[in-house]
């Protein structure tokens, strides 16, 4: 419950005090409170809404938003002079702060609260909206009794016990708030972590098949003069258990020895993705435990260790501009955190590079050939490392579904040399100071990696 009557009644007497000051500055420094600042410099804060709706004065002039609110132009621009009067409405949550013959007609009335600048009963704006012809009723007053809730502490005035008192209120829900977006946080990451130990999992499994795929291709490769072309299946024993008989299938256009190699083949990139897997399941696990162990400490945690704890989970808002809605591109997320962003159609690449992107960002594309538009999000001065520049190349040739051994070209450069084309409506960009990887497409290269 914001501020009641006999609290108000305190501090406006209180505010008595700076009758007489000249008005120096007016701050909207959010849309729900102004800030008066009365030469040489007292500041005094109106909040007319919300669960803290309240008047008292503040011990430092806040900053405004980079985007300043109309209505604190209108107060700027209407508002000048003394503060002549501090004029609160008998039995009621209403003041008036009179300069001149202007004043600002403070409500603390809960839903039917709020702020409007008037000169006599003419309403020039309101804090919230387009100026009503008329202020609205005021509510009826439940005539119960109120006390303060709060006392003095020492020599201080009610208006200062008034700031603590709020202000230590607003501090208390701001942390919650706070809590609720790290816990939010922690565990949607906790979410694509776990999937990641998942797809990590599957991998794993599958590279365990390298060895019995092996021993069906050397039983074909020692039976190769026995299988005769055009054959689309085979059956044949195992070379070390006779008793375990591989049924493998052939591609009747191709001699038997072409299936020799492709499994040969498979099982050697198998033997790769194993040996990386496990290396990416321990690190996926460990981050799990991590953000689990900070999970559990999120509920007792105090305002720093929540900002520490924010740090595991940094935001993007470029992957959730809006909440609860997929980004109209792919996100790929990386073992240890990393973000590679790919387009998922002609619109999708346009936004993405010429909306999303910053300067600083690599942009990389399949050469020659239409593709998606792949972004991996940069800070100024930084470059991605070879790792991550060759897995990027990977994650272009992938969205450009190229068959695994198959090379092509991928090209990259800095987000702000890439240039859209006047006119033209396919798509096509122009690329200056690029650079650019031949790459052989290989899955193994992937593994870890996760695209929502």
């Amino acid at each position: 419950m914001g501020m009641n009557e006999a609290e108000l009644s305190l501090v406006v007497q209180a505010l008595q005090s700076l009758v007489g000051r000249p008005l120096h500055d007016v701050r909207q420094p959010a849309r729900d409170r102004l800030v008066l600042t009365l030469a040489p410099s007292h500041h005094v804060l109106l909040v007319p809404r919300g669960p803290v709706a309240r008047l008292h004065s503040l011990r430092h002039r806040p900053k405004n938003p980079k985007r300043p609110f109309s209505f604190q132009g209108a107060c700027r621009a209407h508002l000048s002079g003394r503060l002549t009067a501090v004029q609160k409405s008998p039995g009621d949550r209403i003041v008036e702060l009179v300069f001149g013959d202007v004043s600002l007609h403070l409500r603390l009335t809960g839903r039917g609260g709020g702020l409007w600048l008037r000169r006599g009963q003419d309403v020039i704006a309101a804090y919230d909206g387009p100026a009503p012809s008329d202020l609205p009723q005021v509510p009826v007053s439940s005539g119960h009794p109120t006390r303060a809730r709060f006392e003095r502490e020492g020599q201080e005035s009610w208006d200062d016990a008034a700031a603590r008192h709020f202000g230590r209120i607003e501090s208390s829900q701001r942390t919650e708030e706070r809590r609720t977006q790290v816990r939010r946080r922690l565990k949607r990451v906790m979410n694509k972590s776990d999937r990641l130990c998942r797809a990590l999992d599957e991998d794993l499994a599958r590279a365990e098949k390298a060895p019995q795929l092996r021993r069906a291709a050397d039983a074909l490769a020692a039976n190769l003069h026995r299988v005769p072309r055009g054959q689309d299946q085979v059956s044949l024993e195992d070379l070390e258990d006779p008793s375990i008989v591989h049924e493998i299938r052939l591609d009747p256009s191709k001699p038997p020895s072409a299936e020799m190699e492709r499994m040969y083949s498979r099982a050697r990139r198998l033997d790769k993705v194993g040996e990386r897997v496990l290396e990416q399941l321990d690190a996926a696990e460990a981050r799990s435990r991590t953000l689990l162990e900070a999970l559990n400490r999120v509920e007792l945690a105090d305002r720093d260790e929540l900002e520490l704890l924010a740090r595991l989970v940094p935001a993007d808002g470029r992957t959730r501009r809006n909440q609860g809605q997929a980004p109209p591109w792919y996100v790929w997320h990386g073992p240890a955190g990393e973000q590679v962003l790919a387009g998922k159609n002609a619109q999708s690449n346009r936004r993405l590079t010429f909306q999303v992107a910053r300067g600083d960002d690599f942009w990389f594309h399949i050469r020659g050939v239409p593709g998606a538009h792949v972004l991996v999000p940069m800070t100024k001065g930084r470059t991605p490392d070879l790792q991550l520049l060759l897995t990027t190349a990977q994650i272009v040739l992938a969205q450009a579904k190229v068959p695994a051994g198959s090379s092509a070209d991928v090209q990259y450069t800095r987000a702000r040399n890439v240039k859209s084309i006047r006119g033209d409506k396919s798509g096509r960009v122009m690329v200056h100071d690029e650079k650019v990887l031949h790459v052989t497409r290989d899955p193994a290269a992937l593994v870890g990696w996760v695209r929502d």
